[in-house]
Formats: C-alpha cells, structure tokens, sequence
C-alpha cells in the first residue's frame, strides 16, 4: 500500500488535503515573485503549497494510484 502522504515543498502533505493542481506553472512577471515556474497545489481551507514539476508529477501519480485502489479489484473507478 502506497503512502497517504506526499512531500511538496519540504512538507509532509496528506493526500486526502489536496483538493486541486495547477496544470501549469506559476507567472506573474513580477521582479520579486518567488514562485514563478512553479505549480500550485491546493488544500483544503484556502490553504496552498508550491511544488515543483517533479513534485507536482510525483502527487498527481500518488492521487492515481490512491484513487484507482480505493476502487478495489476488477471495479472501475469512481465516476467512470
């Protein structure tokens, strides 16, 4: 069984938190922006984590993975 967690920007993140992923990266053109390049990741609460493109890969692959076993043997997944 695979981890309920994943790690985004040196975080412990629970899967179940993630309510959505930016399918592309972060710009706003500002000098001073710090997250440019990156994606966002949204929590729960209003709550968000930047991650980069590997870590946004790795999340996505955990959420499949997570998604497709808590539909069970020869069951399709949820909403399918």
């Amino acid at each position: 069984m695979s981890s309920p967690f994943c790690i985004i920007d040196d975080k412990q993140v629970p899967l179940w938190r993630v309510v959505w992923i930016s399918a592309l990266p972060h710009f706003c053109g500002s000098d001073e922006c710090q997250r440019e390049g990156q994606y966002e990741v949204r929590l729960e609460q209003h709550e968000s984590v930047w991650a980069t493109s590997e870590q946004r890969d790795m999340v996505l692959a955990a959420l499949e993975q997570r998604y497709r076993q808590d539909a069970g043997p020869g069951q399709p997944p949820h909403g399918v």
